[in-house]
């Protein structure tokens, strides 16, 4: 058991589109977690930009980090906040969580972990999420897979949930941002994401690491957060099935520009009207193991130019990562 609840620390997993804000909003107002609302970045941007940095440098540089959620405002959007006018922090005032950030630092102890769990404490402190009742911290930036060593390092009583979704959902959604990606793309993102997350769960156990499925998020809700409760040791609570972020209501991030009300089904399936039938043969053909493992129904019939496109793919994919000395891992 952690000895504090800034040792508790929870980390939400997965690609991008997988439903991972879903679960966050879900888990926002829950009376016995404080929940950041926004990605830190701490190890996708945050370590790689301070990386040679002392530790005292790197504090000094994370309050700029926690900066960048709590200057949204909707009343003045800048150009980089066009698509989240639902952002709205403006009763949760930064310097409080800025000067609360520095004195739980100090409490803590400088340390690479602290400097994470410092901030959290700090806003949960001044949003009001942190009291008697409270058991741990969430943390949401996609692709925290890729860290999860360094994550169990750093905080030895940590647990990870990992989402996954159906690619070809995953992919329409995705593409409306990133117009730039190809089926071969999300396919190569997807299955390291998704053989990631099962070698965590073997090497850390089902404990530390739980894998849902976004389907089984939004069909079968009251099931499915019951096996998030049991994962975290929390309670259950109505708040827990109105999705909310920083406590107020929460529309949803689709990349189709719909708003809902509560959890919806609506994004299920889309692919079928959004996705060309050389696009889904694509996937199905690329990821069809892990499809299957995972429930995903094969749609379109084995081709073999899918095939030949995708293995030409992932030749040129490995030998640019050989070269730029990134190879490894699962």
């Amino acid at each position: 058991m952690p000895n504090s609840v800034a040792e508790a620390a929870t980390f939400i997993c997965g690609h991008p589109k997988t439903g991972t804000s879903l679960l966050l909003t879900l888990l926002d107002s829950h009376p016995e977690l404080i929940v950041y609302p926004e990605e830190t970045g701490y190890f996708r941007w945050f370590a790689e930009y301070t990386q040679g940095y002392s530790l005292d440098q790197k504090a000094a540089l994370a309050s700029q980090l926690m900066e960048h959620g709590f200057h949204w405002d909707p009343r003045a959007l800048r150009s980089r906040d066009d698509d989240f006018p639902d952002r709205d922090y403006a009763d949760v005032p930064y310097d409080r969580v800025r000067g609360r950030f520095e004195e739980y630092l100090k409490r803590l102890g400088l340390s690479e972990a602290n400097i994470l769990s410092a901030a959290m404490m700090a806003f949960g402190e001044v949003s009001g999420q942190l009291g008697p009742r409270t058991k741990r911290w969430v943390e949401k930036t996609p692709y925290h897979e890729l860290f999860v060593d360094q994550i169990f390092k750093l905080w030895p009583e940590a647990k990870c949930i990992q989402l996954v979704r159906d690619p070809r959902d995953t992919y329409s959604s995705y593409r409306r941002k990133h117009t730039e990606w190809t089926p071969e793309v999300m396919a190569y993102a997807w299955d390291r994401s998704t053989r990631l997350g099962m070698a965590h769960r073997a090497r850390y156990g089902a404990g530390r690491y739980l894998i849902l499925r976004y389907e089984d998020l939004v069909e079968n809700l009251k099931n499915t957060l019951a096996e998030v409760r049991q994962f975290l040791g929390i309670a259950d609570d109505l708040r827990l099935y109105q999705p909310t972020r920083a406590g107020k209501p929460w529309g949803g991030n689709s990349m189709f520009g719909e708003s809902f009300e509560g959890v919806s089904r609506r994004p299920i399936g889309r692919y079928r009207s959004a996705l060309s039938e050389s696009e889904t043969q694509l996937l199905d053909v690329a990821l069809r193991k892990h499809m299957r493992r995972f429930g995903y129904a094969i749609d379109t019939e084995y081709s073999f130019g899918a095939w030949a496109r995708w293995q030409a793919y992932r030749i040129r994919r490995w030998l640019g990562e050989v070269r730029q000395g990134r190879r490894g891992g699962v």
